[in-house]
């Protein structure tokens, strides 16, 4: 089947700390800017896919954006959850409905109200997983969020890869020399090792720089096909693939590896028709610096253990021989759940990376994950069908 529709709009929005935040306000205006990229009106918008975010219980988005949007009669519509896989996994759908000429213009969209001056984004997400069941009984231990579970998986990676805080900060170190570059980046400055140490544990071994900086806003995709009034670059989703395991870790599996990811990666590459070779830009959905380590092996860039001094080399900075995470990833940049990866990838597509941009980038790899490493997405993105 030919990969005619694409990426064609694209509209971002990032509120301010001192900004009462508007779930389907942000939503809409992503939309708006979105839809003149692409040069449509919203009247012509005939499909509205939906990000919805069981984190956020107070102000997130429902199917009600299709009543508040001045969209026209709308053939597809619906909304979905899949943990910080959803935006890929819907960016996918979105491509096959145009496709197969079930609707022109298709909207993704993600948007939440996590972070307000009175909200921070401790208490905004804490209590991820709920007050029951087994969830119930971790956070009856202590376990509150995904900070400490994350904070598990890296204590366990430690020890079965030889690593240790060093591969942590060699993460956030070079993710940090990207958001300097990002004008859209939450913190742009510089990251010393003594910056890095004396940032407070929220639970050992993960420092705040290590932690994914959340803030409310929204991110919404135009998916159609390219026409002349479109200005900017196409972006093709070329290949994706997922796997959820759901928390069921067995033996001979350790408990915090991403059992299939690496089956993820190579169906993905394989439906796009390309290797790994060819992916010139790597964007990783970072909750935490321990991600891209696990990631990268998983992936086959690095053997078991090496990501880390990968890293540290230089190889994931720019001019590296592998860009990963070029808009300072989740941790330095901004955490909008599955989307942040993908408008990295799409603006690297497009070149308009300004500072950071990778020299003739075609071809980029977003890699999601979901909960605690239980959801695995991987979705190719290109400049060629």
């Amino acid at each position: 089947m030919s990969l005619s529709a694409a990426i064609t709009g694209m509209g971002v929005v990032i509120c301010g700390p001192k900004e009462i935040p508007d779930a389907t306000g942000n939503a809409l205006s992503a939309i708006s800017m979105a839809a003149r990229e692409a040069g449509i009106d919203l009247r012509e918008i005939d499909g509205l896919l939906i990000n919805q975010n069981e984190l956020i219980a107070d102000d997130h988005l429902t199917l009600d954006l299709s009543r508040r949007g001045a969209f026209g009669t709308l053939k597809v519509l619906y909304e979905l959850e899949s943990k910080g896989t959803t935006m890929s996994v819907l960016l996918k759908q979105a491509t096959e409905i145009v496709n197969a000429g079930e609707a022109d213009n298709v909207v993704v969209v993600f948007a939440d109200a996590a972070i307000s001056p009175n909200a921070p984004s401790g208490a905004a997400f804490a209590s991820m997983g709920g007050d029951t069941g087994y969830r119930g009984l971790e956070r009856a231990g202590g376990m509150l969020g995904a900070v400490a579970a994350y904070a598990l998986i890296a204590q366990h990676y430690f020890v079965e890869r030889n690593a240790d805080i060093d591969d942590l900060f060699a993460v956030a170190q070079a993710q940090r020399s990207w958001a300097v570059e990002n004008p859209l980046a939450w913190i742009r400055e510089p990251l010393t090792r003594e910056k890095y140490d004396a940032a407070p544990l929220v639970a050992a071994p993960l420092r705040r720089l290590d932690c994914a900086r959340p803030v409310s806003g929204a991110a919404a995709f135009i998916v159609s096909k390219p026409n002349s009034s479109n200005s900017l670059n196409p972006v093709y989703v070329r290949g994706m693939a997922q796997r959820h395991t759901m928390r069921r870790r067995h033996a001979p599996h350790s408990p915090w590896r991403p059992v299939g990811a690496s089956e993820v990666f190579t169906d993905a590459l394989k439906q796009a028709r390309t290797t790994a070779d060819a992916i010139d830009n790597l964007q990783i959905y970072d909750a935490f610096t321990i991600v891209p380590l696990v990631m990268m092996e998983e992936l086959g860039v690095v053997g078991p253990g090496e990501a880390g001094s990968f890293i540290a080399a230089g190889n994931t900075r720019h001019g590296g021989s592998l860009p990963v995470n070029t808009g300072g990833g989740q941790i330095s940049g901004f955490y909008l759940q599955g989307a942040t990866p993908l408008i990295e990838a799409v603006t690297q597509l497009r070149g308009q990376g300004g500072n950071r941009q990778i020299a003739d980038a075609s071809t980029s790899m977003v890699v999601s994950v979901g909960g605690r490493l239980e959801s695995v997405n991987a979705l190719v993105m290109g400049v060629q069908q």
